[in-house]
């Protein structure tokens, strides 16, 4: 069966600085016809960062979104043009403080496939150089280096929420055999 939908129509609704929003008219596999709104966005790339010692950086941010604290990996959102791993390389040394010689992707993640096209480019990196943090004039980022066992600990008692930072190392130990299926 053809699952996918035809567009009919569309418009935008709203275009900003980070995401813009479109409504569109749907023809349905079943012939009926639908509205579905999107939002745009030029995804991210987000980097699990281990150190010699399999300590994992994390960053502590205020999400005003949820008006919480949450830790996550150090992730950014791609400008537009800019290939995933560039974004990663820039991403990680603006907020860590240190430059990526060598980064590997672990995966695509779709963090909300019911209205956004958001993808979320997933890498890893033990390679590394110490640079210099270069946050931008919004960001207030607390940075720490985490046991991944610790890290392991935070994801089971629910304080790590983040969807990306939990995919991103849960690939890793996956594709690096340190739990098996």
């Amino acid at each position: 069966m053809d699952m996918q939908e035809k567009k009919i129509s569309g418009e935008v609704i709203y275009k900003g600085r980070v995401v813009t929003l479109v409504r569109d008219k749907v023809l349905c596999p079943n012939g009926d016809e639908s509205f579905r709104e999107v939002v745009k966005h030029n995804g991210g790339a987000c980097i699990l960062g281990v150190t010699k010692d399999n300590k994992i950086f994390l960053e502590r941010q205020y999400r005003y979104a949820y008006d919480e604290v949450l830790y996550e990996l150090p992730a950014g959102k791609l400008e537009p043009n800019e290939e995933p791993l560039e974004a990663a390389i820039r991403e990680f040394e603006e907020e860590t403080g240190y430059k990526a010689l060598k980064m590997e992707l672990l995966g695509i993640d779709y963090p909300t496939c019911g209205y956004s096209n958001e993808k979320l480019y997933l890498f890893y990196t033990n390679n590394f150089v110490k640079t210099k943090t270069n946050f931008d004039p919004d960001e207030v980022i607390e940075l720490e280096l985490v046991d991944l066992k610790d890290v392991l600990a935070m994801i089971k008692e629910g304080k790590i929420k983040d969807g990306k930072t939990i995919n991103a190392i849960m690939l890793y130990l996956l594709k690096n055999n340190k739990i098996s299926l």
